[in-house]
């Protein structure tokens, strides 16, 4: 095994050339899980440029360590390219890390001279109840863009408190519009008669795919991808505990574009334990040769009482298209939703870097872009998240489900008139 500082020496000699630092870093926590925060702690003495291994090291290491590590950075200030990766990292996975000192936070993203900002948009859910009252007694600052109380401002409209989140955006975009909407939308809410609404939860539970679906996904990834999951947290359940779902195959209902057989994204018989807002049994399904090639928006469907999905009429056609290709629908198998550690509840789409498992039911959505919630057609109101898929499904035939060049799929709930949507996006 080699140490901490021979893994960086053997890196700053020969890089990747006939040298694997990521084997080598997943052999010191084989045998020394401790030295990773050592490893990381090193590395921002002596700042490698492109290594993909300490950011492994860092979704590796224990939670204790992880703080510890992300705390000290951010004492020390963001002096190069991976510290100001691990504050970005911090902001999504511990913001807590920030605390107390919000303002030179607020400063940092305010730097003119492209000065970083930490990923501070996901940071500002951590603020405390008094720098938050004290920010909201300053909101008649100048909202200007650059001005000093613009930052202020976004900093509570990103607070995942609905009362601040509220009052910022109403200085932010006094007149309605598309602008405010969308605002609004990244901050996970929609307004409706002057109230917010929140369009995600704050706590997800991840898919445990079944061995046969492990064994598929991890057949092509090189040695350390697979090692990597096997180790991660958001990949493997802490206990048997979890709620019980069935994912891929397909579904008794059909397309209304293309006519063909409806494709199983996830069936729950008890989607109340899973955060979604259903009574009873519901089947989520969508057409995978038809979603996102033969639409512009989402597909929709409604769900009859034991939760089967049919097309909504507005996406019905009486002569059937014949989409550029029929997709296979995904393996057939018993899956299970779980709790990962709080450290994982949010997640970032480009951070993740096929590491962590991005595929979970509830909490807030991973977008590759930006965010997109639609509209039931039936009430006209946005509908919430209820779950997300990463790219990497394995297909009943064999192959693997890629969302687009390989980004993530989006699925909306409507409880009030038991209408879902699906939407995927990638780069």
């Amino acid at each position: 095994m080699k140490t901490a500082t021979e893994i960086l020496d053997a890196y700053e000699r020969l890089g990747w050339k006939n040298n694997d630092p990521m084997a080598q870093m997943l052999q010191l926590r084989r045998d020394a899980p401790a030295a990773l925060a050592d490893l990381v702690r090193q590395a921002l003495d002596r700042p490698p440029k492109h290594a993909t291994f300490i950011d492994a090291a860092l979704d590796l290491m224990d939670d204790t360590a992880y703080v510890a590590t992300v705390r000290e950075v951010w004492r020390r200030g963001a002096d190069s390219e991976l510290a100001r990766g691990i504050l970005d990292s911090a902001a999504v996975q511990h913001p807590e890390a920030f605390a107390p000192e919000w303002e030179r936070l607020l400063t940092a993203v305010q730097d003119d001279d492209g000065g970083p900002e930490y990923a501070a948009d996901l940071a500002w859910r951590a603020l405390d109840d008094a720098t938050l009252h004290g920010w909201l007694r300053r909101l008649d600052e100048d909202l200007s863009e650059g001005g000093p109380g613009h930052a202020r401002a976004v900093a509570l409209l990103r607070s995942r408190r609905p009362q601040a989140v509220y009052a910022a955006w109403r200085r932010l975009f006094p007149e309605a519009g598309p602008d405010a909407a969308s605002w609004l939308h990244q901050a996970g809410y929609t307004e409706h008669e002057g109230a917010l609404r929140a369009l995600h939860g704050e706590q997800p539970l991840h898919i445990g795919f079944s061995d046969a679906q492990r064994k598929s996904m991890l057949a092509q990834q090189p040695a350390w991808r697979r090692e990597v999951q096997r180790a991660h947290p958001t990949w493997n359940p802490e206990s048997t505990d979890g709620v019980q779902a069935r994912m891929g195959g397909t579904s008794a209902g059909r397309c209304g574009l293309c006519h063909g057989p409806l494709h199983r994204l996830l069936a729950i018989q008890d989607p109340a334990a899973a955060g979604i807002d259903s009574p009873s049994a519901i089947e989520f399904a969508t057409c995978l040769s038809c979603q996102g090639w033969e639409t512009d928006g989402a597909l929709l469907f409604r769900h009859a009482e034991d939760g089967a999905p049919q097309t909504h009429p507005s996406q019905e056609r009486d002569a059937p298209l014949t989409p550029d290709f029929v997709a296979n629908p995904l393996q057939d198998a018993d899956v299970t939703l779980f709790k990962a550690p709080a450290r994982w509840h949010w997640q970032d789409w480009g951070e993740s870097n096929g590491r962590q498992n991005l595929s979970r039911v509830g909490g807030a959505p991973s977008w590759v872009q930006s965010a997109d919630y639609p509209a039931c057609p039936d009430c006209g109101k946005d509908m919430p998240l209820a779950m997300q898929l990463d790219s990497g499904l394995p297909q009943a035939e064999g192959g693997e489900w890629l969302w687009g060049s390989g980004g993530c799929n989006y699925t909306f709930w409507c409880a009030a008139c038991r209408v879902s949507g699906h939407l995927w996006q990638c780069t």
